[in-house]
């Protein structure tokens, strides 16, 4: 695989009109005429909807309406983790997926590895150096191992922090920055990825029928959902525990936070990149009236899988699984091909110049939101009651702003500008999109 480019398929004719806009306004490296509308503005509902649960459940003393209807609707938030796990699937995968189904070599390794770290490790490693000894308030274990906000001190913390393996051990797990648990799972799938795909392309080598290589390029999703029921399953009766207590300093923490447990939620998103391929080069025409079907049996699954979840939200329930499902209708409702240019009423809606700023800085956003709720918290600039939330949202939001702004502009691009430098004209299977979406 290393070395190997692919050529543009057959039919292709060039850039995608539908790839300028707003995202070449606020700094964002050319797409090449590869980048896929709406997929900015569903990173930034993903990072805003964890924003805004770690604001009401962090911002106060006491989370505003824990057991009512409040709660129900501010924990479902956290389901915006699903979504990210989805959107990685989707465009990590796609590229690969479609060289193979092509038969075409999918591409280096090498290369794919050297950027996934160049997107992630700069603004991680940045944000939890200033977070862990400059504003102290990444996790720590309490003497009774509950995670409080406070400095890192431990040379061996820290580099384990750095590493992202803190969470393989009860006695380090969800030290750090809190929400990066799943950047960890990220990671593993990162690095499980290219085996996957070597496995797919060696099996699909010598098929010569298109069909059959489609077939073979659902094995690896269909593997990880194997992989994250099981997990799932060991989670919930081979090391049970409660689902509120995935933080707490035990093996049950450790296998529910872990990709075992977590897989399943790339799968669908590797699904809707397959089928994306064949649409795309006009192999499947999907019916007539789909996208309407499919957002409603979208928003029924989360509905009824949000109502059900009981806190269980992104654990070993079940209801997780389904509501990845949902948002991988909800993925293709957003990029598959339509009969008009412009797109959806929904994509247009997530191409505003704010939705796409939003989500070209929601990696900072997600990194930095937690931490500094806790910082702001402690300093005394947070208020109580559903008027405070508003001021804490507020405030939250524009702080974390522009920390996210700057760290996108002096981080991030930068580094963004070292992976285009390496990138073939035309022929790199690096999707433009590729950011991380913990």
């Amino acid at each position: 695989m290393e070395g190997l480019q692919p050529q543009p398929p057959a039919g292709h004719q060039g850039p995608d009109p539908r790839a300028t806009g707003p995202a070449r306004d606020v700094g964002q490296l050319p797409s090449a005429g590869r980048r896929l509308p709406g997929i900015e503005g569903l990173r930034a509902i993903a990072a805003l909807s964890i924003l805004v649960l770690h604001t009401w459940l962090l911002g106060s003393s006491e989370p505003l309406d824990r057991d009512g209807i409040g709660g129900e609707v501010f924990f479902n938030l956290g389901l915006g983790v699903v979504l990210f796990f989805t959107l990685s699937g989707f465009l990590l995968y796609r590229p690969f997926a479609a060289a193979i189904a092509r038969a075409r070599e999918p591409g280096s390794v090498g290369r794919y590895l050297r950027n996934r770290a160049l997107r992630i490790l700069p603004a991680y490693l940045v944000i939890l150096l200033i977070l862990a000894l400059v504003l102290q308030t990444t996790l720590v274990q309490g003497p009774d191992g509950a995670l409080v906000p406070g400095a890192i001190t431990d040379p061996a913390e820290l580099v384990r922090t750095g590493l992202m393996v803190q969470n393989y051990d009860p006695g380090t797990l969800g030290i750090g920055i809190g929400p990066a648990w799943s950047l960890a799972v990220e990671a593993v799938f990162y690095l499980a990825l290219p085996v996957l795909v070597l496995a797919a392309a060696i099996a699909a080598r010598r098929v010569p029928s298109r069909s059959r290589r489609v077939a073979i390029l659902l094995g690896p999703p269909l593997l990880l959902l194997i992989v994250g029921v099981t997990g799932k399953l060991a989670a919930a009766y081979v090391v049970p525990g409660p689902v509120w207590s995935g933080f707490e300093p035990t093996w049950h923490a450790v296998v529910e936070r872990s990709f075992w447990a977590q897989a399943d939620l790339f799968a669908f998103g590797m699904v809707a990149a397959v089928v994306h391929t064949e649409v795309v080069d006009g192999r499947l025409r999907l019916p007539a009236g789909w996208r309407p079907t499919s957002l409603l049996l979208a928003g029924g699954i989360v509905l009824v899988s949000a109502a059900t979840l009981g806190g269980g939200q992104v654990t070993y329930k079940p209801q997780n699984t389904a509501v990845a499902l949902a948002m991988g209708l909800l993925l293709a409702v957003v990029v598959f091909p339509g009969p008009k240019p412009a797109g959806s009423l929904l994509t247009r809606a997530l191409e505003t110049r704010w939705m796409v700023f939003a989500g070209l800085i929601s990696y900072s956003v997600f990194l930095w939101q937690e931490p500094l709720i806790h910082w702001l918290r402690e300093h005394g600039l947070m208020r109580e009651g559903w008027d405070g939330f508003v001021w804490n949202l507020t405030l939250t939001l524009v702080v974390v702003g522009v920390l996210s702004f700057v760290t996108y502009r002096l981080v991030e691009l930068p580094a963004l500008r070292l992976k285009k430098r390496d990138r073939q004209p035309a022929a790199s299977m690096e999707p433009a999109q590729e950011q991380a979406a913990p």
